[in-house]
């Protein structure tokens, strides 16, 4: 394994606390004469430690680690992280740390300029926040389409693109990876090379499908990266919170675990502008997996990056999994095992892997 840029800190000047304290009014820091320690208000740890195959990592912008060191704070498989203003992020990552998070994953929706990769290690080398770069491109008709160059790219060139971006930005996920409510040519062209790219490299894919409850969606991502030979237990199929209750929520999720993937219930905690399903009714759906005893496979998180849900405007930006859904989960009963299970074990699973052809 290799070191991480920078050792913990767990130390604070008063600046800094002044300043948390100004984004997360409340949060308990004590000042003391020398620094202020930030103690998080609460813990995540791991509950089932998973059995992780010979020379497993999990690749973050602070180095690669054993998937058992990532055992203590929540990770997060799917949220935005990266962006120019970086004092802003590094300064809500510490919230969120105090909030009990350990690991996020920055999706991208496109190929990163060098000026995004640049601010999202700056975001990283001051961070405790373990960070995993996630890279792919991305298509929902009506929200977002891929650039020219995409379409006229073959397969093959993809790939080759593809794996070279995520040895030399050092990916540890391919994601999001996204689809329209009836996938296209282009689009089953794009999944097709991610899944090649993933046999290439070893590194885990998530993928987005449409917010307006699409479980046909789930199931064409899932033929067409099988097809390409992927072993779906490598897979997370995202945005599975958005399917609506008419749409019998467990049936899906229950052909996405029977098939071997992760349920992405990556829509949690905010609201969305193209998903209006209560939270009572995402909740709802935990306890029926958990009934179904598809515990297993389940992931969680929010998707967030809207700089006006961030705790600087008075909401929980990163933390909003922790602090407003998992409250919610406590309320009805979910156990307290579970909701580690979820935020724990079952993500740092889903983010091992054991790098092919390096070295």
């Amino acid at each position: 394994m290799t070191d991480p840029k920078h050792p913990n800190r767990s130390d604070y000047s008063r600046r800094e606390a002044l300043r948390l304290l100004g984004t997360a009014a409340g949060a308990g820091l004590a000042a003391a004469a020398g620094g202020v320690p930030a103690r998080a208000q609460q813990t995540f740890s791991s509950v089932a430690p998973p059995d992780f195959p010979e020379g497993a990592i999990i690749r973050t912008l602070q180095g690669d680690m054993a998937p058992e060191d990532l055992a203590d704070g929540a990770t997060l498989f799917h949220e935005h992280v990266g962006r120019g203003d970086v004092e802003l992020a590094v300064e809500e990552l510490r919230a969120c740390a105090f909030d009990g998070l350990g690991c996020i994953v920055d999706a991208a929706t496109g190929r990163r300029t060098p000026e995004q990769v640049d601010h999202l290690n700056a975001i990283a080398d001051q961070s405790e926040v373990r960070i995993v770069m996630a890279g792919g491109y991305f298509e929902d008709i009506g929200f977002a389409v891929y650039p020219v160059r995409v379409a006229e790219m073959s397969e093959d060139e993809l790939v080759e693109e593809l794996v070279a971006d995520a040895a030399a930005q050092r990916w540890g996920a391919f994601g999001e990876i996204a689809s329209s409510l009836e996938m296209r040519p282009d689009e089953r062209k794009v999944h097709r090379a991610v899944a090649r790219a993933h046999l290439r490299t070893g590194i885990p894919i998530f993928t987005h499908t449409p917010h307006e409850s699409c479980p046909s969606c789930a199931m064409e991502q899932m033929d067409v990266i099988e097809g390409a030979g992927v072993d779906l237990s490598r897979v997370v199929i995202g945005h599975m919170a958005t399917i609506r209750p008419e749409h019998d929520p467990l049936a899906t999720h229950r052909e996405v675990a029977r098939r071997g993937a992760f349920i992405g219930l990556d829509t949690l905690g905010h609201e969305m502008s193209r998903s209006d399903i209560p939270a009572a009714d995402k909740v709802r759906m935990v306890q029926d997996l958990l009934e179904a005893g598809l515990i297993d496979h389940v992931l969680l998180s929010s998707d967030q990056g809207n700089v006006r849900q961030f705790k600087r405007y008075y909401g929980h930006g990163w933390s909003s999994v922790l602090m407003q859904f998992v409250p919610k989960l406590r309320y009805a009963g979910v156990p307290e095992e579970a909701i580690h299970q979820m935020l724990v074990d079952n993500p740092r699973r889903f983010l091992s892997f054991v790098p092919v052809g390096e070295g």
